[in-house]
This record gives structure tokens, C-alpha cells and sequence, in this order.
């Protein structure tokens, strides 16, 4: 079972239900969608099948800007998490895969260098008091 949704709380409830939980979240500058708990997902063919049916709701239903990624790219970058979570690689992150438009073509060296940075700002950010 799979549910794309853009209510937050409705993605919670599906994950808690144990079904494959897609976040829309399509309306912002970069537009993209998460797939919670992608990293549970390891077989490619399951992979397309879910990816099919966000690309066939993004047809469905556009947005401006709209979300474009190409299907190998989105595989790549799937199996790309799911490998920096197998290995333990910034497991927070990498547990839930967010396709969004900027990743198109970026590769796991990009992601890891993006992630690292992101991660090394926070711990260099002043704490606020």
C-alpha cells in the first residue's frame, strides 16, 4: 500500500500503518517529493513501481514550478541513500530520500559533500540562548 499526500499528518499515519508514505511537497522553489523510510525499500523493481505511480500523479496533478526528474535519476538517487544508510553514512538523512529537482544529476559524491557540509554548519552555527 502507498499513499502520496500533501498533509503531513497523513503521511505520518500511513508510515505508522506501515504503507510506503510519499510527502508532496511539490509547491516550493524546488519542488520534490519524500518517500519516509525509503531505506526499508530494497528491491528496484518496488523502487519503479513507486516511482511510476509519483510520476503519474505528478502528470495528474502539476505544480509551477513543476517537478521534473528523469526515472534514472531518481533510481540512482534512491539506491544512493539507501547505501549511505546501509553503510551508516549520516543515517538521519539518509533514511528518507527527498527527490527534489536540484538532486537531477547530482551523483552520491554530491550528496555526500552537500549532507557533510549541511551537517558541519549546524554544529558551527553560534547556539542561540
Amino acid at each position: 500500500m502507498m499513499t502520496i499526500t500533501l498533509d503531513r499528518d497523513e503521511a505520518a499515519a500511513s508510515r505508522m500503518r506501515g504503507e510506503i508514505a510519499i510527502y508532496d511537497d511539490r509547491t516550493t522553489a524546488n519542488p520534490s517529493f519524500r518517500i519516509y523510510d525509503s531505506y526499508r525499500i530494497r528491491k528496484n523493481s518496488i523502487k519503479r513501481e513507486v516511482l511510476s505511480a509519483m510520476i503519474a500523479y505528478n502528470e495528474a496533478y502539476p505544480t509551477e514550478p513543476r517537478w521534473q526528474r528523469t526515472m534514472d535519476s531518481l533510481v540512482l538517487e534512491w539506491m544512493e541513500h539507501n547505501f549511505a544508510y546501509r553503510v551508516g553514512f549520516l543515517r538521519s538523512r539518509a533514511s528518507n530520500v527527498d527527490l527534489d529537482n536540484h538532486a537531477e544529476g547530482k551523483g552520491a559524491l554530491g550528496y555526500f559533500i552537500q549532507s557533510a557540509w549541511e551537517v558541519i554548519l549546524g554544529y558551527l552555527k553560534p547556539k542561540k540562548e
